[in-house]
């Protein structure tokens, strides 16, 4: 990883494996995002975690779609 830019320009590079197994990210998003997500996570029985990886991977998969 290039440290000062905090681009990992080793990803992709030969490894095919990077994609078989969860990889944990850090966001950031606005408080009143973060007061929504709580929120639907608590309706939804699921953890926060659980729901952010839910709505990136619905909305990586439509995004594909276009």
């Amino acid at each position: 990883m290039n440290v000062s830019s905090g681009v990992n320009k080793d990803f992709g590079k030969g490894t095919s494996s990077i994609f078989l197994s969860p990889k944990r990210i850090t966001i950031t998003v606005s408080a009143m995002t973060a007061k929504k997500l709580w929120k639907r996570s608590a309706e939804e029985g699921r953890s926060l975690s659980n729901l952010g990886a839910y709505i990136l991977e619905q909305a990586m998969a439509s995004d594909s779609q276009d």
